[in-house]
C-alpha cells in the first residue's frame, strides 16, 4: 500500500483538459457535442504551422459550410512543449484560451486554430488534430 502512495505522489501534475466554458457553433439542426472538442484538442500534434489566421470571418464561412465550433477557456493549461518553444514561452505548457475546429478533414486530421496566451498577447497558431470525429452530435437539438 505504502508502494501505490509513493507511486502516486511522483506521477506528473498535468492538468485535465477541461470542456468549454463557451461554444459557438454551426451545427444546422444538431447539437454541438463539447467532449468532441475537448478530444480533438488533445489529439493535437504540438506542432506549429507557418501559415497566416484567415480571421474568423472566413472560419466562420467554412464552420457554416462543413459544420465545426469556435470554443471558449478562461485559461486552458496544455501539454505543448514544441508549441511554447515556438512561442518563444518557458516551459512546456502553453495557456489556450479558444480553439477553432471545423468538420473539415483531410488525410487523416484536421486544421486547427488555437489561441494561446503569451505575456505579449494572444497568438493563434494553427496545428494539426488527429480526432476526426464530427462536432455536431447526429439527431435532434434538445430545445
Amino acid at each position: 500500500m505504502l508502494v501505490l502512495l509513493a507511486l502516486g505522489a511522483c506521477s506528473p501534475n498535468v492538468p485535465r483538459l477541461q470542456m468549454p466554458l463557451q461554444v459557438h457553433a454551426d451545427c444546422e439542426n444538431r447539437a454541438v457535442k463539447q467532449t468532441a472538442i475537448e478530444s480533438i484538442v488533445a489529439s493535437t500534434d504540438d506542432e506549429v504551422r507557418d501559415q497566416p489566421y484567415p480571421g474568423d470571418a472566413v472560419l466562420s464561412k467554412t464552420i457554416h459550410a462543413v459544420g465545426g465550433a469556435f470554443a471558449y477557456w478562461p485559461s486552458q493549461q496544455l501539454h505543448m512543449p514544441n508549441t511554447a518553444k515556438a512561442l518563444g514561452l518557458d516551459g512546456d505548457y502553453v495557456t489556450m484560451t479558444r480553439v477553432v475546429v471545423t468538420n473539415q478533414v483531410e488525410n487523416g486530421s484536421r486544421p486547427i486554430w488555437l489561441t494561446i496566451a503569451t505575456p505579449h498577447g494572444p497568438k493563434i497558431v494553427l496545428e494539426r488534430a488527429y480526432d476526426i470525429q464530427n462536432v455536431c452530435i447526429e439527431g435532434a437539438r434538445d430545445l
